[in-house]
């Protein structure tokens, strides 16, 4: 039997015929939901599929169970974007060699990729950070020394942002954390719902004058030295 790690692409309808197909082959499919806030319900890609989908935590997914019952049965476990994007992804993935289960891998576009749509190239990207929700007492910045380790190599960076963090939060939260590291940036650009059709949403403007309108899932994206062509895209947004 085997464990099928599966990514669904951007959209409700972006997974792809070797992935439906292999959900098909399965006796149960599992969606990993922890890591993204999923642009549409569950009971689109169900009908997509023609089969039933369980959600399952993070720590369901950490655990071995999934692999366990590959060894019996067929299983897909879905993950939004690209099967490999997260780290816990590829442990699936050893912990498959480990017990000696087969696995099949089928990939897909991801933020990593589908964030060129703002027209900035790919290959002038550095590290990428996240940027995860702060508590009353606990305020993490640290991304803000990768967004400086890629500014000195004039990388652009990608940051994701924490799942529910809502963006109004998000542009308090990156503003105080560079005002702690005493770091200013200029334009920075806003990606919203990529790869999902016309929902999709690119601004490109000071932080402060992003919009409100700006909606699950979403990231931001802090240029780097940019080629011409790229100012040129990004003016014409």
């Amino acid at each position: 039997m085997t464990f099928y790690l599966i990514g669904t692409g951007m959209s409700a309808e972006s997974i792809t015929i070797e992935g439906v197909t292999a959900v098909r082959k399965c006796k149960k499919a599992f969606l990993e939901n922890y890591t993204v806030d999923f642009p549409y319900e569950k009971k689109f890609l169900e009908r997509k599929l023609n089969k039933k989908i369980v959600e399952l935590s993070r720590e369901k997914v950490e655990s071995e169970d999934l692999i366990k019952e590959s060894k019996k049965d067929n299983i897909a476990l879905l993950v939004y974007g690209d099967a490999l994007s997260a780290t816990t992804h590829s442990e699936l993935i050893l912990s498959c060699k480990k017990n000696k289960v087969p696995y099949v891998i089928i990939h897909n576009a991801s933020v990593l990729t589908s964030v060129a749509e703002c027209g900035l190239q790919l290959y002038k990207f550095g590290k990428t950070a996240s940027m995860p929700t702060w508590k009353d007492n606990w305020k993490p910045d640290s991304f803000v020394e990768i967004i400086k380790q890629n500014q000195s190599i004039d990388a652009h960076t990608l940051l994701l942002v924490d799942i529910g963090l809502k963006i109004d939060k998000a542009k308090e939260q990156l503003a105080e954390a560079l005002k702690n590291h005493k770091m200013k940036i200029g334009k920075i650009i806003a990606c919203s719902e990529l790869g999902v059709g016309d929902k999709a949403k690119i601004e490109y403007s000071e932080l402060d004058e992003i919009s409100h309108k700006i909606r699950s899932p979403y990231c931001f994206v802090i240029p780097g030295k940019m080629h011409f062509l790229e100012e040129e895209f990004l003016e014409n947004l």
